[in-house]
């Protein structure tokens, strides 16, 4: 049987979690099962993943949506002969599935990532959620503001936890570690990184003031060490707290690196990665951090899928206001050296055991084989099932 013709749409793959966990899924999808193709909105890419895929398209649409881009996108697909078409994020996934009715694609999987949806996302989730034949969602958070606010049929939503390349995000030996916090200024310093894009929803600026707060009354380590790895989303937004720490006297404490490459080098180099945010589906940089034997200091917003336990994988925050943030980085500041080594280690072994990308990869694809068949019910199921699938546990039990 000929490969499924099996398109992906997201917006670009800029630095964050949705377009990692995509490149992920297209460089480890089953070559023999699927023929890929990815189309994007803008050409830009900040991950630096040489995709496995022949057929590369933009639409050349920053602006996007428009009558348009739609109309180029429903083109595309047609040209492609797409049997499956899978959509990443918000209006991608609205007007993806617009373009994939008048291509008449067979079959839509969408992707949502993330909580506290914009409300004209809700809207365009409740109108076209039906065109597509299952949502994939990583947070049961999610799951459950999309049956709340877009009236989503929870069975017609999965649940697949994010995967991590486990060779990539790595612990470091002590001389590639000393060499990494040379590079980045951590010799010498209690660092934290604080991965991802510079914004609102990731709450910096409750950091800050929390770092403020603490400087204060005296409490903050002369050693202690912030670097913010992410881009400005705004831009002027990251320009913003960069003058605000500045006037606050936190200079010393705080580093914007912008956009950094190898951030698996950074994280494994750190004493700890901090996630304050407001609200996340599952975030990546959690996991990843976990991954790197990386301690990790969470809000509680952040951890709604039971990623750290408070003590053991590192800290949660109670809440995600400046005071909450200060008492987690007093709590942090007090661990010893073999107390962040052992939360190290059971990050390390929790990744390995939770979120592994074979595993994210094979409930994906058993998704895709479940809407296929409902096209054709003779059809055999496209790939084989990996020993850790729902599929063979069942068979296994």
């Amino acid at each position: 049987m000929p490969p499924v013709r099996l398109t992906y749409f997201i917006n670009s793959l800029e630095q964050g979690g949705a377009e990692r966990q995509l490149a992920e899924l297209i460089c480890g999808i089953d070559r023999g099962a699927f023929e890929p193709s990815l189309v994007v909105c803008i050409a830009r890419d900040q991950l630096g993943y040489k995709l496995p895929v022949e057929r590369v398209h933009c639409l050349d649409a920053p602006m996007f949506p428009s009558i348009g881009s739609v109309q180029r996108l429903a083109a595309l697909l047609g040209k492609l002969g797409t049997e499956l078409l899978h959509t990443t994020m918000g209006w991608e996934n609205v007007f993806g599935r617009v373009a994939a009715r008048m291509a008449r694609v067979p079959r839509v999987v969408s992707s949502v990532r993330c909580t506290e949806l914009p409300r004209k996302h809700v809207v365009g989730e409740r109108f076209t959620h039906r065109i597509s034949d299952a949502i994939i969602v990583n947070s049961i958070g999610i799951r459950d503001e999309l049956a709340r606010r877009a009236g989503v049929e929870r069975e017609r939503i999965e649940v697949i936890e994010n995967g991590v390349d486990l060779a990539r995000f790595g612990p470091l030996d002590d001389a590639a570690r000393e060499r990494e916090r040379r590079f980045w200024g951590m010799s010498g310093r209690r660092a934290l990184v604080v991965p991802g894009r510079v914004c609102a929803q990731k709450n910096q600026r409750e950091l800050l003031r929390a770092l403020a707060q603490l400087r204060s009354r005296g409490a903050l380590p002369s050693d202690a060490k912030i670097l913010f790895a992410g881009r400005g989303s705004p831009p002027v937004y990251a320009e913003a707290l960069r003058t605000y720490a500045a006037l606050v006297g936190l200079g010393a404490h705080v580093d914007f690196l912008g956009v950094v490459g190898p951030i698996e080098r950074l994280v494994a180099a750190a004493d700890g990665v901090l996630l304050p945010s407001r609200w996340e589906g599952l975030p990546n940089a959690v996991v990843e951090s976990m991954a790197c034997g990386t301690p990790v200091v969470v809000s509680h917003a952040a951890n709604a899928d039971a990623l750290v336990e408070d003590g053991r994988e590192g800290i949660v925050c109670e809440a995600t206001d400046a005071a909450s943030i200060a008492r987690a980085l007093e709590r942090f500041s007090a661990l010893s050296p073999a107390a962040l080594r052992a939360m190290g280690a059971a990050g390390r072994a929790h990744a390995s055991r939770r979120f592994t990308l074979a595993r994210m990869i094979d409930r994906t694809t058993s998704v895709y084989d479940r809407v296929l068949a409902r096209r054709d019910r003779t059809r055999a199921p496209l790939r084989k099932t990996s020993p850790d699938s729902p599929a063979s546990e069942k068979r296994a039990s």
